[in-house]
């Protein structure tokens, strides 16, 4: 536990749920605080305000009650995200506050001097098994994140590499791929869309995890799909991987709780210059790296 009383306020911010927590200093989550909150990305302004306003005076009341001061909150979003100023750049989520800064949509929830501190989701997720794991600092290391899109970022010497915006430096999800880009065929919806052109049927409401559960009770056509989506990834991927010279690749995200079902063709896709690896709590990775901030 920490040797004075200040705390951090952590948030994962994603479409549907705001992720949070009090943290230590490069340390990750203080035990016995993380919630987890509803938000619609695609709410309106209000909605969205009052919803950061909720997040965040509920980890105040909490920092309160155990005798914490808060001087910071650190944030891990996506992308496009001004990740110096803390503003809203996104079209698809979050359209309705675009133009606007955080610390706009908190207002007196927060003392106008806490610091704001913001990091790209899967930068963040990096960040964490970097601070998790010190080994990988002497390595030229990858994230791939696997859930309704493709994410991608990497590090060398413990440094992650970034874009002027402070985005990923190495976009893969756009990357031209068959007849379209590599996340339509390595995501959510490239799974199920390989899945039902190899025959297989899905109800209204199924989705990946039908697909996995299908998969490990043995259905062939299930099982080929995640191979499938295996060989589309390293196909697609492998050329930045060895122009990078990436030399420990980690898997991340929703659907990389599916990732033993696509591993094998992955690593044959790739070859021996890469060590493939899971994640394996991408959430509480991600927390760890925005405690780094």
């Amino acid at each position: 536990m920490m040797n004075d009383n200040s705390c951090l306020i952590l948030l994962d911010v994603g479409g549907t749920y705001i992720k949070s927590a009090l943290g230590e200093p490069h340390a990750g989550v203080i035990k016995g605080t993380f919630a987890s909150t509803a938000v619609s990305s695609g709410g309106s302004k209000e909605d969205i305000t009052n919803a950061f306003k909720e997040v965040v005076a509920g980890q105040l009341i909490q920092a309160e009650e155990n005798g914490f001061k808060v001087n910071d909150i650190c944030v891990a979003i996506p992308g496009p995200f001004d990740y110096k100023e803390g503003r809203f750049l996104m079209k698809h989520k979050y359209a309705s506050v675009y133009g606007h800064t955080l610390r706009e949509l908190l207002g007196d929830t927060i003392n106008p001097n806490m610091r704001l501190a913001f990091i790209h989701d899967v930068n963040g997720a990096l960040l964490g098994a970097l601070a998790s794991d010190p080994e990988l600092s002497k390595e030229v290391v990858a994230l791939t994140t696997l859930g309704t899109g493709l994410g991608f970022t990497y590090a060398v010497n413990g440094e992650i590499k970034e874009s002027a915006t402070g985005s990923p430096a190495i976009s893969l999800w756009n990357q031209p791929y068959k007849d379209g880009i590599l996340e339509d065929y390595v995501s959510r919806r490239g799974i199920i869309n390989t899945y039902r052109s190899l025959g297989g049927i899905l109800g209204e409401n199924d989705d990946v995890k039908e697909i996995s559960d299908r998969a490990r009770s043995g259905e062939q056509t299930a099982q080929e799909a995640f191979k499938t989506t295996g060989m589309h990834y390293a196909a697609g991927a492998r050329q930045i991987i060895e122009e990078l010279r990436i030399t420990k690749l980690l898997f991340g995200g929703q659907i990389a709780k599916s990732f033993d079902l696509m591993q094998e063709t992955i690593e044959a896709g790739l070859g021996d210059s890469v060590q493939v690896s899971i994640l394996n709590d991408i959430q509480e990775t991600v927390l760890i790296g925005t405690a780094s901030l």
